[in-house]
């Protein structure tokens, strides 16, 4: 009766051990699984990420150039003579680097001085020029250029703000009525004012599947001036 007892009590306990641990097998089986299902997730999450940033190179290269044409088309649009006695607008011609300045009517919100009061003003000299970028990363950069208060020299001063970066060229051209001139100097013109202008602005914009990481691209505009 008692090695009876014994045994029972033997192979209920290897039974209990069973029903409460785990084989070798079933461990392993277990970590594989949740290898799997974690390298399923993994690739979800990457191929959801890398998505979400071609979305975006695309979107920030096709919204770049025409944000900045449309910049330049409000402030030369408003472009005017404010006298006959300086060059109120002036197109150079820069081998792809080409230098555009004016006096326009189009609102401004900055200081005619360094420590006054921002504020809006209406009449202002604006430009627009291409130099080499603080870094070597940039590359060339387009810079505007403003200045809330028209004095004598209305081709200087001001303040200049970085638009775009990776500037491979800016070229602007002159409507005189007849000809596409690629340099302007109001004297020097039968009217001081261009018809219109053409502007042609090619940049470098984010590719990850174009060689460098980067994609040429060109944007232009026709801005028809006031008469």
């Amino acid at each position: 009766m008692i090695k009876n007892r014994r045994g029972e009590l033997a192979l209920g306990q290897r039974r209990q051990s069973r029903v409460e641990g785990f084989t070798l097998i079933e461990i392993v089986l277990a970590v594989a699984l949740c290898t799997l299902v974690m390298a399923l997730v993994y690739g979800v999450v990457l191929s959801t990420i890398q998505a979400a940033e071609r979305v975006d190179e695309l979107t920030h290269g096709s919204e770049i150039g025409p944000a900045i044409l449309a910049q330049i088309r409000e402030d030369v649009g408003a472009a005017f003579m404010p006298g006959e006695d300086q060059d109120f607008f002036v197109g150079q011609e820069r081998s792809g680097r080409d230098r555009l300045d004016f006096v326009s009517s189009a609102a401004v919100y900055a200081s005619e001085s360094p420590g006054a009061e921002p504020a809006i003003h209406s009449i202002n000299e604006i430009g627009y020029q291409v130099k080499e970028g603080p870094s070597p990363e940039d590359g060339l950069v387009l810079y505007r250029r403003v200045d809330p208060f028209v004095d004598a020299e209305p081709l200087r001063g001001g303040r200049l703000t970085a638009i775009a970066e990776k500037v491979l060229s800016f070229k602007v051209a002159y409507w005189n009525g007849a000809d596409w001139l690629t340099s302007w100097v109001s004297s020097k013109q039968e009217r001081p004012l261009p018809s219109s202008i053409r502007i042609e602005l090619k940049l470098l914009v984010p590719d990850r599947k174009a060689e460098g990481g980067h994609a040429e691209r060109t944007f232009a505009t026709i801005i028809p001036l006031a008469k």
